[in-house]
């Protein structure tokens, strides 16, 4: 009776933690329409007030995003406190549960500071600047950061979770196949905010004329760092297809291989919809979609990486040596 209690409390954890993962996916997307539409200095150079108001009575529709961004973004902290309280009480028989919704909650406070900075330096509105598009890019990479750690949550507020500690150390090469994987995302994410900054501020009449910016000399920064997105797309995809195959060889874990098949459909889809993206010349709602599912990848890819490592492998591999131990669950 006491440990069917105890699962109920743990399985309550579940929703709460699903919540904040969509809802700052929802801050994700808004943040992205903020910027694609010149909504970020709404609130002028204030913040955390708007406009030197708490609550703007009045002002523009720029204004009423920007001021909802904050509101929005400002729910989602107040729901990280409550997951981070809400799992104090298993930091020493869940720990691992403990461990990522601390982490969550450290990247929650870097979010907000990310978003102060940005407005207090005046990286909104017309700003062209290098500096706003590392900015944007930086911005993007805390929230992937975010979300894989909500999705380690997720994962551990479930029953039958992973193995804590995930044993890094002893599935070496494992950890570095899948976590490169990771790293090219993050690389992949940096330069997509750095593409849809170009795209924003420096919008072409035709796909003709974008391409031919993209390789003028005289362009700007922002303009000719774009073209290295699709590439390094390509090449990240490229490696995740054959690196998860690796991975499977190194240690099948049958609960893997269906994150490991959402993961390639919907690499797939978000690389069709880069393209169509931009050969539409980036419409907002390209953008938004485009978005959509690149958080969807990283977090199919953090739940991989979890799950790898932190499940026992469910068949001996012939043929790798070492590689193929099977982990004891503990």
């Amino acid at each position: 009776m006491v440990q069917t209690m105890k699962v109920s409390r743990l399985i309550s954890i579940s929703p709460l933690a699903w919540v904040v993962i969509v809802a700052t996916t929802l801050v994700m997307l808004q943040g992205a329409l903020v910027r694609a539409t010149g909504s970020g200095a709404g609130c002028g150079s204030h913040w955390p007030t708007c406009n030197g108001n708490v609550i703007p009575l009045t002002g523009s529709a720029e204004t009423l995003m920007e001021y909802s961004h904050r509101i929005l973004s400002l729910l989602v902290l107040v729901l990280g406190v409550l997951l981070l309280v809400k799992t104090w009480k298993w930091r020493h028989s869940r720990p691992g549960l403990f461990v990522f919704a601390t982490i969550a909650f450290v990247f929650l406070i870097f979010e907000a500071l990310l978003g102060g900075v940005t407005v207090l330096l005046g990286l909104t509105g017309d700003n062209t600047t290098v500096a706003r598009g590392i900015m944007v890019a930086s911005h993007l990479v805390n929230s992937l950061l975010l979300i894989g750690a909500l999705t380690g949550t997720i994962l551990y507020a479930q029953e039958k979770s992973p193995i804590w500690p995930l044993g890094i150390k002893r599935q070496g090469v494992l950890a570095s196949v899948i976590g490169l994987g990771l790293i090219g995302m993050f690389i992949l994410m940096f330069s997509g905010g750095i593409a849809a900054m170009g795209n924003t501020m420096f919008p072409t009449e035709s796909l003709a004329e974008g391409l031919a910016a993209d390789f003028t000399a005289s362009s700007h920064p922002l303009i000719r760092l774009r073209i290295l997105h699709p590439v390094i797309a390509v090449g990240v995809g490229i490696y995740l297809f054959l690196s998860l195959g690796l991975a499977w060889r190194i240690k099948p874990v049958s609960q893997a291989l269906r994150l490991v098949q959402y993961l390639c459909a919907v690499y797939v889809v978000q690389l069709v919809i880069g393209a169509v993206n931009v050969t539409l010349l980036a419409p907002v709602i390209l953008q938004l979609l485009h978005l959509t599912f690149a958080i969807l990848a990283f977090a199919l890819l953090s739940a991989v990486f979890i799950v790898e490592l932190g499940f026992p492998a469910n068949k001996a591999v012939v043929g790798l040596g070492k590689w193929a131990k099977t982990e004891k669950r503990v």
